[in-house]
């Protein structure tokens, strides 16, 4: 019995080595080819990373003899149109703008028979900017067309001639000095001043030496500008404003008060009588905000002109102290002027005719445009041969009030086409034409 146990045991101690032996066996082949098979994928991935540098050797070579083929070309080419720019000049920026206009007035005219009139108008200009940042220096020049009146840049077609060519003149030329937060402006340049589209119309370029000290909230702007040529002398206004901004979200408020004052040689060529100034203080503010994806900007200004003085008629629209040739002169600016007369019959008191204002609400949604204003310009609130010319035409530039409103599209970035509707008649004057204009617009800006 014993033996048969011994048997067995010594058959179990058998199996159970030699099963031991053919698992060492199997572990040792598992790790052999686990060796195998990392080695293997050492010597490939030595393989993809030697092929990487190959690529980028390659790709190198082939951009410098692309290179190299382009520089020969260009050092072989002959140029035909070689524009060279001056050391001084770091940058220069061109732009412009096209305008075609249909423009047609319905005049309702006191005495005889009402009339109207319509044209065809363009108006072209072309500016370039020349930047120094070295020395802080800029220099700008424009050209445009029109004729030599300061409130316009519209070539009316065929004026005077079959197919009439139009003229081109220099719009403005300038240059601008920057030290920190000064600038300095010499020349004829873009209006400085803080505006609406009323009291200086937008073409009016004033010639002479700008100051202007600006700081993110606060600015400050003053300048002299040389208005007419009389004879020997001429004639200036002395000018400044000073103003706030004030950003709060998307919410932009800004306030200007300005004062204009013209010198005594503009003042005795121009005025209306002996006691009559021209200065002119001016309050203007504007306030824009976004309601959805609506822009709003409500705008208003007041001005007053604290010169205006005379008797009853004695304003510029009602008579003067003049010779009869220098009343003559006037007309064209004025066609309204007439002889002194008491005010019970028309006459105007200066001094009750100094003030104008503007209030008036523009609108952008998306690529639409729409704008209204309401407004009156008292016959002595300011120079009417400067503020905006279309509207009074032909009824007077000053003593005038109503309506002005406009829509617009921009059908690219570059194109838009607008209609502008003014609607205006006599503020005092009981004896006055009254007239509504249409502007119809096509413009490209460049």
């Amino acid at each position: 019995m014993k033996k048969k146990w011994f048997k067995i045991g010594l058959i179990i101690l058998l199996a159970t080595l030699v099963s031991s032996i053919a698992l060492a066996a199997d572990q040792q082949e598992i790790l052999n080819r686990l060796d195998y098979l990392q080695d293997k994928l050492k010597k490939q991935q030595e393989i993809i990373e030697q092929l990487k540098k190959n690529i980028e050797i390659y790709q190198e070579n082939v951009a410098e003899n692309i290179e190299d083929t382009v520089y020969e070309k260009i050092a072989k080419a002959e140029p035909k149109n070689n524009i060279k720019i001056s050391r001084a000049i770091d940058s220069l920026k061109l732009q412009g703008d096209l305008r075609l206009r249909y423009e047609y007035r319905d005049r309702d005219k006191e005495v005889g028979d009402d009339d109207s009139r319509d044209r065809m108008r363009t108006r072209f200009r072309l500016g370039g900017i020349w930047v120094n940042s070295g020395e802080n220096w800029e220099v700008a020049a424009g050209l445009a067309t029109g004729d030599d009146s300061a409130t316009s840049t519209n070539d009316t077609w065929s004026k005077d001639r079959f197919f009439e060519t139009g003229d081109i003149r220099l719009d403005y030329a300038y240059a601008k000095h920057k030290l920190n937060k000064f600038t300095f402006t010499a020349g004829q340049q873009k209006n400085p001043f803080k505006t609406t589209w009323l009291l200086w119309d937008s073409d009016v370029r004033p010639a002479g030496f700008t100051a202007n000290y600006d700081r993110d909230s606060f600015f400050i702007t003053a300048g002299g500008y040389d208005v007419m040529q009389y004879g020997d002398n001429f004639g200036s206004l002395y000018a400044g404003q000073m103003g706030s901004r004030l950003n709060s979200g998307n919410l932009k408020i800004l306030l200007a008060l300005a004062y204009y004052d013209y010198d005594g040689i503009f003042e005795h060529h121009e005025r209306p009588n002996k006691d009559y100034e021209f200065n002119i203080a001016d309050l203007y503010l504007s306030v824009k905000f976004p309601v959805d994806k609506t822009k709003f900007n409500i705008y208003g200004q007041v001005f007053n002109n604290f010169g205006a003085d005379g008797d009853d008629g004695e304003g510029v629209l009602g008579g003067s102290d003049l010779d009869p040739e220098e009343e003559s002169r006037r007309r064209p600016f004025f066609p309204g002027r007439r002889p002194p007369m008491p005010d019970d019959i028309g006459g105007l008191d200066p001094e009750d005719e100094s003030l104008g204002w503007v209030i008036g609400l523009d609108t952008k949604i998306k690529k639409i445009k729409l704008g209204y204003s309401y407004l009156q310009v008292g016959a002595d609130s300011c120079v009417g041969g400067l503020k905006d010319q279309d509207f009074g035409d032909g009824v007077n530039p000053t003593d005038i009030k109503g309506h002005k409103v406009k829509a617009g599209y921009n059908v690219t970035d570059h194109f838009s086409v607008g209609i502008t509707a003014l609607f205006y008649e006599a503020l005092e004057l009981d004896d006055q034409d009254k007239a509504n204009l249409y502007q119809m617009d096509m413009k490209y800006k460049f």
